[in-house]
């Protein structure tokens, strides 16, 4: 099957580690002796150099062609409702489609923004257009401009990864629940597993006789690294901590071995040297450093909300009011404390994590894409 994919950032030589989870995806895909065909412009205005705008390398008993046409971006600026951006990455989608050499037996958007962006040249070939919805705010990323009746009524399939963003696609008028599945999101096993401790303090330096938090995430007000950084200080136990990423919101708390940005494939290896994984995260699709961590066999701290119902429980988590510094410092502290909880909550975590790699999560979708295509055959 040839499946064109849309997405905002695919990652690359100068984005190696955005929307590395869409490049998860993309290669299960391929490894099933698929092609894929990646359609995913390249900011010009944010990194400030050009992107090659054509790659292609093999994976498993299939390919994977990646189109990257350039495009400039002017940020926020708009006149009324009118998004400039919208327009000239639009523009650059246009563009991808026609490097294309042969007709996609589907198309497959990675957020509804993309699908939509596809939309048009889907319909007008007759091709099945698919939407992977896993926003953590839909009504806020969405920016429908017109026919959005028409659009939605055309969509095949929604892809969700979790049963919140089911209930949101639904609630928007976006879709409906028969043409919904949820599949959370999921982990490259062989990248993301549970490591000896102390082998992976030893490699990064690290001490081997210290509680360790990691926060995996954005350095933002949605992410909650300040709020960890607080619990921390606010802890009576001697908390040691990692933060892995990048933003505007840079966490000072005592007792900091590691903060900054990584790349994917050495994140594991941190997450091996700590005891436990923090994300007081406010809104979300489903987190993939949630379900990263889990692979790896950490007790999870993270928000009470829907978006992490499907992947978290008591059985893998102690789950908290994510704007809540004292129910966190009692997470934390809980853990600390308490080995055999800990302990228990790592077996939790694998547990639930045997059931989230990336090869079962692309064959369920792959059946789902297949099932939908043959009941719209049929009617």
């Amino acid at each position: 099957m040839n499946i064109c994919i849309i997405t905002y950032k695919y990652p690359g030589r100068h984005n190696s580690s955005e929307y590395a989870f869409v490049k998860q995806l993309v290669d299960a895909f391929a490894e099933e002796g698929h092609h894929c065909f990646v359609l995913a412009p390249f900011n010009i205005s944010h990194y400030r150099c050009f992107s090659v705008t054509h790659e292609e390398y093999n994976c498993g008993k299939g390919k994977v062609t990646v189109y990257r046409p350039n495009f400039f971006s002017f940020s926020n600026f708009h006149i009324g409702s009118y998004k400039f951006s919208d327009y000239t990455h639009k523009c650059a989608i246009k563009r991808a489609f026609t490097m294309l050499k042969v007709k996609p037996d589907i198309i497959y958007g990675h957020f509804w923004n993309s699908a939509y962006d596809g939309y048009d040249y889907a319909k007008e070939r007759g091709i099945p257009l698919f939407v992977a919805t896993g926003e953590s705010n839909i009504d806020k990323l969405f920016t429908p401009r017109s026919n959005i009746c028409d659009f939605a009524n055309y969509v095949s399939g929604v892809i969700c990864v979790s049963s919140k963003n089911r209930e949101e696609s639904i609630r928007l008028g976006l879709t409906t629940i028969d043409k919904c599945g949820v599949f959370p999101n999921a982990v490259d096993v062989g990248l993301f597993h549970k490591r000896d401790k102390l082998a992976c303090r030893k490699q990064l330096n690290l001490p081997k006789d210290c509680f360790i938090v990691v926060f995996v995430g954005w350095f933002i007000e949605r992410k909650g690294v300040l709020r960890v950084a607080d619990a921390i200080d606010k802890s009576d136990r001697d908390v040691k901590s990692i933060f892995i990423g990048k933003g505007n919101q840079q966490p000072s708390c005592k007792g900091i071995l590691f903060k900054g940005e990584l790349s994917h494939e050495k994140v594991p290896v941190y997450l091996g040297a700590a005891d436990c994984f923090v994300l007081p995260t406010l809104h979300e699709g489903c987190c993939n450093a949630v379900v990263e961590a889990m692979a790896c066999g950490l007790p999870i701290i993270s928000s009470n909300l829907p978006f992490n119902w499907d992947v978290l429980d008591e059985t893998n988590s102690i789950m908290v009011q994510p704007t809540n510094i004292d129910e966190i410092v009692d997470a934390i502290r809980t853990l600390y404390d308490n080995s055999d909880k800990r302990a228990a909550l790592s077996i939790g975590a694998l547990r639930k994590a045997e059931n989230l790699t990336i090869k079962q999560r692309a064959s369920a979708i792959l059946d789902f894409i297949n099932q939908k295509i043959k009941y719209n055959n049929r009617i």
